[in-house]
């Protein structure tokens, strides 16, 4: 019998089961890093040769002559092999002999090939599906004996595509609307008016300044302040026009190359100028000129193909068939650009906005007489160049095209190509983590052998070709998802599904997660009344702890913003890189320095000290509850509960909350300088400061702070 490795839709192929297994338990001693008694198992090829010893660790189609299955199985602990850890299982030295019996055959790495369109699942025809995708779960869980979770009610599901769309509760009256409206189309049409919204584009922003590393400052020690944040303005208005993904890459990383570049493509190619930049007095130039485009290959292979190639900066990849020299000939397409680490930024262009003049730092490609000779570097090292290397890209990939020029724009033609076979993979994935909690391949930032198969492998292929061949259109993308049946589910965990399928890689329920760090400040600040919709321009400083900014040596200072302005969304917030707000680190944003692909939810105490007593959290309660002044206890207690929730509260609910008050009042009588403090001077003072205390509770219930 063949053993293979089980994934969630089922065994991997045999080739495939083999390479993982290799990958995870050989290559860390005999893989592409090092190469311990001259053997190297990336591969039959190599891996047939004969090692130090003499022996061939593999010998395809004879079992009995391949050193390896020896060396597993071997009772000697020194040699057995791994030297380190457990032992292979007798199920993983049968899938070995069982692959090598076969003749060792070699497939490629599933995600390094073109994804096509699968055949529709006959369970598509179920009155259950809404939408292409829900077949394919439909299928998956019926194979697991799971049924899908009953559609959750209508006032959930408008906060859930209110959130996941433009990252923002919907109001009560857009509820109540919501609610009146019978037409079949209801549901349809609200999704619809979501993605129309100008909110829209300011809520898919954030996740791609974290891949970008957008921030308001320059980085390193010295951390200077840089003004680009008339880029992340263009970002917010290209996703708003559902500017085709394509073009989105094309005009970032080559805006200027393009035919008819004008000053909106040139103004793009500040995605790349988001590297650090080191000022300081004493430094090298070069180096940190060096360490910026390096930097722009790790992203941009993070970015658009979910690969790591940070490490094949010193050497070989150690699990995916990507040479040390494929680094630097990718390489040669970043570093021929005229930034050089400068205090000024060159070269910046002049860009005027709604909100004034500014220029901000741009990509400019040499001229030919002036154009660098890129070499590869020994063990990554500046001081140690080797060969000279021409601008390409790895032969385990798909070929370059000898239409393409040899620049950025080439290099931007092979990432959004039809023969690519990551990059449209790598976006509907992460469009399906962002709205489901967790990608179809769970490991968004590892598309490599290293990372996690796909739970639903036919699934993510045709969503990628289909978003491939539809003119990569996020929007069309992003609606098919939420009108789906998948993703109309009640977020209620029971029945079988709990033992099952514990972490609901097979969507049998709808997931409910903590909202991210945007999305909790921007709906205190919505729900208090406080909230600025006004869009774009300077970065502002809401009110945020004393002390943070102590200790910098550029000599500027956090201003708190005064009137509307502090009250703006999030991701206007002003971003210093070795200070960065707070509250929003604390709720799991990212500092920027280097790109992010996926955010990591923490859950510790500190979330909660936050939302309780931060300056910004606590000026929303205070909002919250002077907006139902004038309304006896009992009734402002339900008021500023439906205001948040959107749903009256239960008698267990409100039973607490007025406990609450009466405790909070009891103690304010006794303490009236802390109620002025709180809630200001007057008769009511008390009363207020104790609703306070009930508007902060609100604003911590896990109901609000989460996702349905």
């Amino acid at each position: 019998m063949v053993a293979c490795v089980v994934g969630t839709d089922g065994p991997l192929p045999l080739a495939e089961s083999a390479r993982r297994l290799i990958a995870e338990r050989c290559l860390k001693c005999h893989g592409g890093v090092r190469e311990r008694g001259h053997l190297n198992l990336h591969g039959t090829e190599r891996a047939s040769r004969p090692a130090a010893s003499g022996h061939r660790a593999i010998v395809p189609g004879d079992p009995a002559a391949s050193e390896l299955l020896r060396r597993i199985a071997a009772d000697d602990a020194d040699e057995r092999m791994p030297p380190e850890g457990q032992a292979l299982t007798d199920a993983e030295r049968a899938l070995l002999h069982d692959w090598i019996a076969a003749g060792a055959p070699e497939s490629p790495h599933w995600s390094f090939v073109v994804p096509v369109q699968p055949d529709r699942p006959a369970e598509a025809n179920d009155r259950w599906c809404r939408e292409p995708i829900d077949g394919f779960i439909l299928r998956s869980l019926r194979a697991a004996g799971l049924e899908p979770s009953p559609e959750a009610d209508r006032a959930t599901l408008l906060r859930r595509i209110s959130l996941d769309l433009i990252g923002l509760p919907p109001t009560e009256d857009e509820l109540a609307s919501f609610l009146a409206d019978a037409a079949p189309d209801a549901y349809e049409r609200a999704v619809d008016r979501l993605l129309a919204s100008p909110h829209y584009g300011e809520r898919w922003a954030a996740p791609w300044l974290d891949i970008a590393r957008y921030a308001d400052t320059q980085g390193y020690e010295k951390d200077g302040n840089r003004t680009i944040w008339a880029w992340r303005d263009w970002v917010i208005d290209a996703l708003n026009a559902n500017m085709p993904f394509d073009h989105f890459t094309r005009e970032q990383l080559a805006g200027d190359l393009l035919p008819g570049a004008d000053d909106r493509t040139r103004m793009a190619t500040a995605f790349h100028r988001n590297t650090l930049n080191n000022t300081e007095g004493g430094t090298d130039n070069e180096e940190f000129r060096m360490a910026a485009v390096m930097d722009r290959v790790a992203t941009t292979w993070n970015a658009w193909m979910g690969l790591s190639m940070q490490c094949v900066q010193c050497h070989a990849h150690p699990y995916d068939d990507l040479a040390h020299a494929d680094y630097y000939r990718f390489m040669d397409f970043l570093n021929q650009q005229a930034d050089a680490d400068t205090d000024d930024e060159a070269p910046t262009m002049p860009v005027t906005t709604a909100h004034g003049a500014t220029s901000i730092p741009v990509l400019q490609e040499l001229p030919q007489d002036r154009r660098r000779t890129t070499h590869r570097l020994d063990r990554g090292a500046l001081t140690s160049p080797a060969e000279a290397v021409a601008a390409g890209t790895p032969p385990a990939l798909h070929a370059f095209d000898d239409a393409w020029p040899r620049d950025r724009r080439g290099m931007a033609e092979w990432l959004v190509a039809s023969s690519n076979p990551l990059t449209a993979r790598v976006i509907v994935n992460r469009a399906w983590e962002s709205l489901f909690g967790t990608g179809l391949v769970a490991t968004s930032d590892e598309f490599g052998v290293m990372g996690e198969p796909p739970s639903h492998p036919e699934l993510l292929d045709d969503l990628a070709v289909r978003f491939r061949e539809g003119g990569w259109d996020m929007k069309a993308l992003l609606r098919e998802l939420v009108m789906s049946a998948t993703y109309r589910q009640a977020a209620v965990r029971a029945g079988p599904g709990i033992e099952r399928d514990p972490t609901n890689r097979l969507l049998w329920h709808a997931p409910r997660r903590r909202l991210d760090a945007e999305a909790i400040r921007d709906s205190a600040l919505l729900v208090s009344g406080l909230l600025s919709r006004t869009m774009g321009g300077t970065p502002v400083m809401p009110p945020q702890p004393d002390g943070i900014w102590n200790v910098v040596y550029n000599g500027s200072q956090w201003t708190t913003s005064e009137g509307a302005q502090r009250h703006r969304r999030a991701i206007y917030t002003f971003w210093r890189r070795s200070a960065p707000y707070p509250s929003l680190m604390t709720l799991d944003a990212v500092d920027r320095a280097t790109c992010t692909v996926r955010r990591v939810r923490t859950n510790t105490p500190l979330a909660a000290l936050v939302t309780l007593n931060d300056p910004a959290f606590v000026e929303c309660a205070v909002a919250l509850a002077q907006s139902v002044d004038g309304l006896q206890p009992e009734a402002a207690i339900d008021a500023m509960w439906h205001r948040a929730l959107l749903r009256a509260p239960l008698d267990a609910e409100r039973g607490v909350l007025r406990s609450l008050y009466a405790a909070e009042r009891a103690r304010y009588e006794a303490a009236p300088a802390d109620a002025a403090t709180m809630a200001g001077d007057g008769d009511q003072a008390v009363h207020r400061a104790a609703l306070t205390s009930v508007a902060s509770a609100i604003l911590n219930t896990d109901e609000f702070l989460s996702r349905p």
